[in-house]
């Protein structure tokens, strides 16, 4: 420490990368606002497809995916 004479020894972290760094409301912990939904194991099948897909290797299949499904995106955290 002594080398870095600005360093702040009690220093922490106020966010994580990739959470915009706000604190927005946490509506998904709140027992009013949660819903429970039971899916069926074809609605599992095509999840893991999708998931499948945006997390594979085969960018081409990726690209057309999000350029075929980018029109029906109803909420859009970046």
């Amino acid at each position: 420490m002594a080398e870095h004479p600005n360093h702040k020894a009690d220093f922490q972290a106020e966010g994580t990368r990739g959470d915009g760094l706000r604190r927005a409301p946490r509506h998904d912990m709140d027992p009013a606002q949660r819903s429970l939904l039971q899916i069926a194991v074809e609605q599992a099948a095509i999840a893991d497809e999708v998931c499948s897909v945006l997390m594979g290797e085969d960018v081409d299949l990726r690209r057309t995916f999000i350029q075929t499904n980018a029109k029906d995106v109803r909420f859009l955290d970046i």
